[in-house]
């Protein structure tokens, strides 16, 4: 039993070093989409959840190389150094810690992932917010402002909520989007 816990540590340990070494991207299990012949996320039912997660788990291959990595070295440490007495003892206490790690570390790039994926801006982002006019603009007409939104400078196609007339460098409130283009008012009322 030493021989596959050996084994294991040697595969799964050349797998995270070369994952930590060239970036680790692609698992593309993390991508198959579950579902009765539609797209889980099409209609709104987003990432699988349940089972349907935990499968998906399973086929990846961050799950197996920390699964591998982990059940190896927990082996070695506990049947062949003698820790544990009883061989089939160290292969459960292996194998549950592969599982832990495989799971957790699985669980855990999922969740850094849909939290970095969450730090863009929707168009909601935009209203109530300040910029400056890059594009002049009179009635009927588009033009062009910058704003700054969660950290990001955007600029934006826009159209007044008034029949005035615009200028360059003109500081201009976002009212609302139609689409992706901008809605824009003066944020100061020029006085005769």
């Amino acid at each position: 039993m030493i021989y596959l816990y050996i084994f294991a540590l040697i595969v799964g340990g050349l797998l995270l070093g070369a994952s930590l070494l060239l970036g680790g991207h692609g698992d593309h299990a993390d991508h198959v989409e579950v579902g009765h012949g539609h797209d889980a996320t099409a209609n709104g039912a987003g990432d699988p959840q349940g089972i349907e997660s935990f499968m998906l788990w399973l086929l990846s291959a961050r799950f197996w190389t920390f699964f591998a990595a982990f059940f190896g070295i927990t082996g070695v440490i506990l049947d062949g150094f003698g820790v544990v007495g009883n061989p089939i003892v160290a292969a459960v206490l292996a194998v549950g810690m592969g599982l832990f790690a495989g799971l957790f570390a699985s669980w855990l790039v999922k969740t850094m992932t849909a939290e970095s994926s969450n730090s863009s801006a929707t168009t909601a982002d935009y209203i109530g917010k300040t910029g400056r006019l890059l594009v002049g603009f009179g009635p009927g007409a588009t033009g062009k402002i910058r704003l700054e939104v969660k950290g990001s400078t955007i600029d934006l196609l826009c159209t007044a909520m008034d029949d005035g007339t615009y200028e360059t460098r003109d500081e201009v409130l976002v009212v609302e989007m139609d689409g992706t283009k901008a809605k824009v008012a003066r944020t100061r009322i020029s006085t005769p």
